[in-house]
C-alpha cells in the first residue's frame, strides 16, 4: 500500500508539473498573440517642420473604418484637437482654448490624418493620437518642432 501511495503521489506530482508548464505555455502565448496583434501599440515620431508651412500627422490606416475612433490629443493635458468616429456622425477638429490652432486643423477624409496648415511655432509639442479599434487599440505620439520662417 506505501508503495501505492508514493507512486500515486509521483503520478500527481508529475500531473501537476505537466499542468503548470502547460498554463505557462499558454499563457505566454496569449502575450505574444495579443502584442502580435497590437493591442496596445506604442511609438513615437520626431516631426520638424518651417513656420508656415504644412504638413500631417499619419495614423497608418490606409481607410477610416465605421468601427473605428480616432482621437488627436495635444499636450501633458491631452486637449482634444480632433476626432473621427463615423458611426457616430462625428469627424470634427477643434480649437484651444488659447486660439492657437483656429483655422490650422483639416482631417484627412479617408485616413483620419491630422492635417496642419499655415503652422506656428506655438504648434510645437507632443501629440498623441489614439485608434480605438474592434480588435485592438493603437497609441501613436508625435514630436513636433515647429522652427523659424517657411520657405
Amino acid at each position: 500500500m506505501d508503495q501505492f501511495m508514493q507512486s500515486g503521489s509521483s503520478l500527481l506530482n508529475l500531473q501537476l508539473y505537466r499542468d503548470t508548464k502547460n498554463t505557462f505555455k499558454i499563457i505566454l502565448f496569449l502575450l505574444l498573440l495579443n502584442d502580435a496583434l497590437g493591442a496596445e501599440t506604442h511609438t513615437i515620431k520626431a516631426v520638424s517642420v518651417k513656420e508656415g508651412n504644412r504638413f500631417a500627422l499619419r495614423t497608418g490606416e490606409t481607410e477610416i473604418q465605421r468601427e473605428d475612433n480616432i482621437l488627436w490629443m495635444f499636450g501633458d493635458e491631452r486637449m482634444l484637437l480632433a476626432e473621427v468616429h463615423l458611426k457616430n456622425g462625428i469627424f470634427e477638429t477643434y480649437d484651444s482654448d488659447d486660439g492657437r490652432f483656429k483655422g490650422s486643423l483639416k482631417l484627412d477624409k479617408y485616413t483620419g490624418s491630422l492635417i496642419f496648415h499655415n503652422t506656428k511655432s506655438s504648434h510645437s509639442g507632443v501629440y498623441h493620437m489614439k485608434i480605438i479599434k474592434k480588435t485592438a487599440t493603437i497609441y501613436k505620439r508625435f514630436h513636433v518642432d515647429v522652427s523659424g520662417g517657411g520657405e
